[in-house]
């Protein structure tokens, strides 16, 4: 239980520093850097993060999933995050309805935003795993001799 908790908090942290990592360099090319966030912002940012990090637990179980179920969860798990992320960002007017561009820019960023945090994600697994195999191996290796 510890351990999914962990993987928790860890998608709330990956997702927030994404989020203001890539709305930095958007707002600075689109609006200048007067532009300022105000704390109403913030707090929509840390819940589109922790949804994102709720709908994740699914994703946790212990349950093992066909290839093609596991791609199923990972779609709904991106349209959940992608209709949150589009239904609180239209609440708090960072784009507009009535302007495609705006709304297809903004997309754009959510896609760049989830990109990157399962890249880094999937950076950080991979690294994990290769330790856990050489540390495996080196047990392996020791329990022979």
């Amino acid at each position: 239980m510890k351990e999914k908790i962990n993987i928790l908090i860890q998608i709330f942290t990956r997702v927030v520093t994404a989020i203001f990592l890539i709305a930095s360099i958007y707002i600075t090319i689109f609006n200048g850097t007067e532009q300022v966030l105000s704390v109403k912002d913030i707090w929509a940012i840390m819940i589109i993060a922790a949804a994102s990090a709720l709908f994740y637990i699914p994703l946790l179980s212990e349950k093992s999933f066909s290839k093609p179920a596991m791609l199923l969860i990972q779609i709904l798990y991106f349209l959940a995050v992608n209709i949150t992320t589009l239904i609180t960002a239209a609440i708090r007017g960072w784009f507009s309805l009535q302007n495609p561009a705006t709304l297809a820019s903004f997309e754009l960023v959510v896609i760049s935003v989830y990109a990157l945090v399962m890249f880094i994600s999937y950076k950080i697994d991979s690294a994990s795993a290769k330790e856990m195999n050489k540390r495996l191996k080196e047990r392996q290796k020791t329990s022979r001799d």
